[in-house]
């Protein structure tokens, strides 16, 4: 396929937000050398992609519950979310049948018989009626094993790979659901059972080790990492047998560099560039407060653009307020264990598409530090800038923070 062909695209657009429209193909990241097992016994090997830009989505359903009267830290925090991965930290992709049906269509029927006279109608139970062919249902869980050795399992959000073999280029549709065509039978759906990736891959190491600099931990304070990419929470976790004091240990980063925070009592310290480009801030602020959100109370503490200028991070605390009006109090959440009204708290980045020809932004995602939850008379937790905890020095597996560390 040419580069016309990949490229015959259709340009429309929705306020300033170009949306590409592909008629053919689209151009497929970074391939890895890899071997495609499926379940008729075939075996395809050639260079595996994703699409370009995209990442795999896993979400995991099986874990610990988040805590909502405390700040949520450590293994904790990473329990009920989507993680989020490109192909080059991953070893291999293993897809297991979760449980497998064989379905039919159906309706409710139900008959009535009405008395004109007497103006009765005796209605008979609705049944359930099967009609059609039956069909075969599979629900299917993924397990990643990544280079570093750690594993994580649960169900993954559509996404398609570009498979290139010597005689052709086939796309790869993987989905933790499949329905096959009536009158097959279960046999007759074919799915994927495993990708083995045959290259090294992408180095990346299972665990970090903070080091801080300049920065004394209190006993009481917490740590926390986001990823930089997909702005996750990950475990980060007091390492108190360390050979020096106040060091901690963060996992599951899957190779992503970390943002990271700091909790000392009523006070949180990011680390964040330093000095703030005004107009930027304004910008981001206006586009902050004009967002419709769950949180109520929004207040932007720090601004700053990526290296290729088409995204803004913003450093946002959040509070959802409830306030008396003439319908009721509207705002925050009831709950019951208290028997009153509560108001949740997040300390978050938001990542923005930055527009630069038209001064807009677009809400993209985002990640939390901390999250709890207070009474209406609970102080909000006081947020700052820290230059530095932006200041990273890695040697190896060990990140060296603070006024002598550098990115």
């Amino acid at each position: 396929m040419n580069t016309k062909t990949i490229f015959n695209q259709i340009i429309t657009t929705v306020g300033w937000l170009p949306i590409v429209l592909s008629l053919c193909a689209v151009v497929p990241g970074a391939p890895r050398k890899a071997a495609v097992y499926y379940s008729d016994g075939r075996v395809l090997t050639g260079e595996i992609a994703l699409t370009s830009g995209r990442r795999f989505k896993l979400n995991i359903p099986k874990a610990g519950k988040l805590k909502t009267t405390d700040v949520v830290t450590g293994a904790d925090v990473q329990y009920g979310k989507v993680r989020q991965f490109t192909l080059e930290p991953v070893k291999e992709i293993r897809f297991y049948p979760e449980r497998e049906e064989i379905r039919q269509d159906w309706k409710f029927t139900e008959t009535t018989k009405y008395d004109e006279k007497t103006a009765v109608a005796d209605f008979t139970p609705a049944q359930k009626k099967l009609w059609g062919e039956s069909y075969p249902l599979r629900y299917i869980t993924t397990e990643v094993v990544f280079g570093s050795g750690e594993t994580i399992a649960g169900h993954l959000y559509s996404v398609v790979l570009y498979l290139k073999t010597a005689e052709k280029t086939s796309r790869i549709i993987l989905r933790s659901k499949q329905r096959g065509a009536k009158g097959s039978k279960m046999a007759d759906l074919v799915y994927v059972t495993k990708i083995k990736l045959l290259d090294e891959g992408r180095a990346m190491a299972s665990e970090l080790t903070l080091v801080f600099e300049g920065l004394t931990l209190e006993p009481g304070d917490v740590v926390q990492a986001l990823t930089r990419d997909s702005l996750t929470p990950v475990p980060t976790e007091r390492d108190e047998h360390g050979e020096q004091p106040g060091t901690c240990v963060v996992k599951a980063t899957f190779g992503e560099d970390i943002y990271l925070a700091v909790k000392k009592g009523q006070t949180c310290l990011v680390g964040w560039p330093a000095p703030q480009d005004p107009a930027l801030f304004d910008l981001a602020r206006d586009h902050l407060q004009r967002q419709r959100d769950f949180y109520n109370d929004k207040k932007l503490i720090g601004v700053m653009k990526s290296k290729d200028g088409r995204e803004v991070l913003t450093l946002v605390n959040l509070r959802r307020r409830f306030a008396p009006t003439n319908f009721g109090k509207i705002g925050g959440e009831w709950d019951k264990a208290l028997d009153t009204i509560v108001e949740p708290w997040r300390l978050s980045i938001w990542r923005w598409k930055y527009d630069p020809t038209h001064q807009e932004l677009l809400l993209s995602s985002r990640g939390t530090f901390f999250r709890r939850i207070f009474l209406p008379e609970d102080p909000t937790p006081r947020a700052e800038i820290s230059a530095a905890l932006g200041q990273m020095r890695r040697e190896n597996n060990t990140i060296y923070i603070g006024k002598t560390g550098s990115h």
